[in-house]
């Protein structure tokens, strides 16, 4: 009898009843919900994260621990019942904030602006980094960088524009006569002197 008992007692076990665990992640006592909370079964592979208003919804087993964990805030856990006996679970999980102090960085490690512009006085450049630097300040070098170096996009378009004026007053220019030459043009046509 006690070997008929057995099967059925392990049947019994495994069947275990899924609940479909749904709820929101709020900031401790308020009602601003949390995104991007992670909320899983350790060692299992069922989870999800709470969307950008804070809810969520996944399926768990009766008697699984349920972590909430999310950076800035406290882990939480939540227990379901192993006699729980509905199909859903829903709750209101309130987060408690776990700031994370980071430690103290010097930005700048001189205390005043004289002790700096003394350390940097007393920097010793190679002799080879001082000769490439004396090499590219050359004014030789840098007439010649000038020349063949290409414009970027506003050198261009302002090229462009000088051309486009140009080309502008080019076609709008008249010729101009004094009007003090037009008596001497007019003597120098009637005398035939077409010079």
């Amino acid at each position: 009898m006690l070997i008929m008992a057995l099967p059925k007692q392990a049947t019994a076990q495994t069947k275990q009843r899924v609940v479909q665990l749904s709820g929101f992640v709020a900031v401790g006592d308020s009602l601003y919900g949390v995104a991007g909370v992670s909320v899983y079964v350790p060692g299992t592979s069922r989870g999800t994260q709470s969307n950008e208003f804070g809810f969520f919804s996944v399926p768990v087993v009766a008697g699984d621990s349920v972590l909430f964990s999310a950076l800035g805030y406290k882990r939480q856990y939540l227990i379901i019942p192993k006699t729980y006996s509905s199909d859903s679970y829903s709750i209101i999980m309130q987060m408690q904030e776990d700031p994370t102090e980071l430690p103290t960085v010097d930005v700048f490690p001189w205390p005043t602006e004289r002790d700096f512009k003394e350390a940097v006085a007393k920097v010793k450049l190679p002799d080879e980094g001082r000769a490439m630097a004396m090499r590219n300040l050359d004014p030789e070098r840098l007439e010649e960088l000038f020349k063949t170096t290409p414009m970027d996009g506003g050198a261009n378009f302002r090229f462009w524009q000088q051309q486009q004026l140009q080309q502008q007053q080019n076609r709008v220019m008249y010729p101009t006569i004094s009007p003090f030459a037009i008596p001497a043009l007019l003597n120098a046509i009637f005398k035939g002197n077409g010079k």
